[in-house]
């Protein structure tokens, strides 16, 4: 339990720090993390909550610091996160059931589909939610082809941190199943 509320800790500020220091537009480790935690973390309810968590941590300092002058209030939810916070916990979940054992393509396969995941829902919730596009198939379409430079990052974000962070798992967590855990002289 200590091993795994270490890394619920961990996968909480590398996705907190990997979104509010400074990069390129959705190049972040938010869908590896989801990804990861989904597969190493065994309760379902941790593997969901620590990308969740991190996600909405990173975000009020965004939306409340960063881009602060977008919003008359305090926020604490924005009006389309529901649809961005549920893409996430689609990818946790499908990191849990597809990832069974770490291999390259699994990886690749993984990051690429949580990409597509992550595009296709979040966007679909900004052209439901926003005035700036038409309801109609054209504006929809209209909307996923304006997203599509941020969704080039997004690809490009999450095979770099697929690969850094399961790479990293495989070599330093797997291989030492108790490096989190510090014993105790006695």
């Amino acid at each position: 339990m200590k091993k795994n509320l270490l890394l619920v800790l961990l996968f909480i500020a590398i996705i907190f720090f990997g979104r509010i220091l400074p990069h390129p537009y959705n190049f972040t480790p938010l869908i590896a993390i989801a990804l990861l935690s989904g597969h190493t973390l065994p309760n379902k309810f941790l593997a969901i909550f620590a990308p969740l968590f991190g996600f909405w941590l990173s975000d009020l300092v965004i939306n409340n610091i960063v881009y602060a002058g977008y919003y008359s209030n305090f926020t604490i939810f924005s009006s389309g996160m529901i649809w961005s916070y549920g893409a996430i916990l689609i990818i946790a979940l499908f990191g849990k059931s597809f990832i069974n054992k770490i291999s390259s393509s699994k990886i690749v396969l993984a990051s690429l589909s949580g990409s597509t995941i992550f595009y296709l829902i979040s966007n679909f919730g900004v052209w439901a939610l926003s005035p700036m596009y038409a309801k109609t198939v054209l504006g929809l379409i209209q909307c996923y082809t304006l997203a599509l430079p941020f969704y080039a990052t997004s690809l490009m974000g999450d095979l770099l941190y697929c690969s850094l962070l399961f790479g990293a798992y495989q070599l330093v967590i797997s291989n030492n199943p108790n490096f989190l855990i510090s014993k105790s002289k006695t």
